[in-house]
């Protein structure tokens, strides 16, 4: 049996170097590959484990959305198509029945699908609530002013909640007119 034996260092010159453990390159490599599979695989499902959380703050359901969208944007058509030579108070009707349609298309919706899209109840709500103040207004003679609701007029708090791409829902102008039915 021979066995190598390195000579002794010369003075002042560097001896051999010694092995790499090749066991630590192996371990560090298979934690590496192990990790990197684990955050690969985090990322592909990840979108389906959390895609059923709705937003509280947003309407953010996809058919809800979709409704909501088309239904805005029927609106605006609805209200333009009003006649210019109507009295104020025939005018401030057409505009609440219009804005009642729209209510009444995002309503017919599966009520799941809107129970599972937090804030849209309430956006209807709110949009039920400016019609019933315009109402009111045109009645009692008086200036329409927005609803409140938790210190803010309720078209602040439904702009907030169509942000990000439904921007035609927010509240038209005429529709926060002082004078419903005089734009």
């Amino acid at each position: 049996m021979q066995t190598d034996v390195a000579p002794p260092a010369a003075a002042g010159l560097p001896g051999p170097e010694p092995e790499p453990d090749r066991r630590r390159g192996k371990r560090v490599t298979i934690i590496v590959l192990v990790l990197s599979g684990l955050l690969g695989a985090a990322w592909a499902i990840g979108p389906f484990l959390f895609a059923g959380h709705d937003d509280p703050t947003a309407i953010d359901s996809r058919p809800v959305r979709k409704t909501v969208a088309a239904a805005c944007t029927q609106l605006g058509r609805d209200l333009a198509a009003i006649p210019a030579g109507l009295t104020p108070g025939a005018r401030a009707e057409a505009e609440n029945r219009a804005v009642e349609a729209l209510v009444a298309r995002v309503r017919s919706l599966d009520p799941e699908a809107l129970a599972h899209d937090q804030p849209t109840p309430q956006w209807l709500d709110d949009w039920e609530k400016i019609v019933a103040a315009r109402r009111a207004a045109v009645a009692g003679g008086k200036r329409f002013t927005p609803p409140q609701s938790g210190g803010m007029p309720v078209n602040i708090r439904m702009f907030q909640l169509i942000r990000s791409g439904l921007e035609q829902c927010d509240v038209p102008r005429q529709l926060l007119a002082p004078e419903p039915g005089s734009v």
